[in-house]
């Protein structure tokens, strides 16, 4: 009687344990690419979420422009993203949104293995930003690396290390003098990555992204500002 009792709780335990891990969440993001995002689509509602008793959606298609982020897309699921190209119906990239969210900023970047291997890595490698105002909060800056590279150098007279992915938040200065270097392929050079003065305007959020460099090899970064204004 105990060995039964013993799995009956074992079964109600795996069953909860999977009902929690298909919690259906609301997400909002948006969408930026380092290149213009074109023919892609992705399934607002998840199998997870019709499972769950909502009704399917048509599949929504993404666009992105490279000067500002895409208009705020809804999703329903438990936090797994897929997109796919709409003219081949195949999957050009996933992400995996942490539960600390439901707001997302989602860079799309090209993904190198792809040429070489397309049947084992998907077109694009996609980085989740935390889009919420607890992460980015109005009138500061956030430096995303997305480079492939380590960023050494000053803002103003404040030295900074840019590791991959997000940094602190800095408070917006109205003019920002920033100087960044990185190491040469040899490891030993340092070479400057960027020298440019930032104007930044008030009661906005700020995020300063650094894509890999268009020419393989330079070390010229490639650099894009998102300000966006709070309602």
């Amino acid at each position: 009687m105990k060995i039964f009792t013993f799995l009956g709780l074992l079964v109600q335990l795996v069953a909860f344990h999977s009902i929690q891990a298909q919690a259906i969440r609301a997400i909002e993001f948006s969408v930026y690419g380092q290149y213009p995002l074109r023919h892609i689509a992705f399934k607002p509602i998840a199998p997870a979420a019709i499972a769950a008793g909502h009704r399917p959606a048509t599949p929504v298609v993404i666009e992105t422009h490279t000067l500002t982020r895409s208009a705020p897309y809804q999703f329903k699921g438990a936090g797994s993203i897929q997109f796919y190209n709409t003219q081949t119906a195949t999957p050009v990239g996933s992400v995996r949104l942490p539960e600390k969210s439901n707001q997302w900023l989602l860079l799309f970047i090209h993904n190198p293995r792809h040429q070489r291997n397309p049947a084992q890595h998907p077109k694009y490698l996609i980085y989740p930003f935390d889009d919420s105002t607890s992460n980015l909060p109005n009138n500061s800056l956030v430096f995303l690396n997305l480079s492939g590279k380590r960023l050494d150098g000053l803002m103003g007279n404040t030295r900074i290390h840019l590791g991959h992915g997000a940094s602190g938040v800095f408070r917006a200065q109205e003019r920002s003098a920033l100087n960044l270097w990185m190491r040469g392929s040899n490891g030993n050079a340092l070479l400057q990555a960027l020298t440019k003065t930032y104007h930044f305007k008030p009661n906005h959020r700020h995020l300063l992204i650094f894509f890999p460099p268009v020419l393989t090899g330079s070390a010229d970064l490639d650099v894009r500002v998102l300000s966006t204004a709070l309602p």
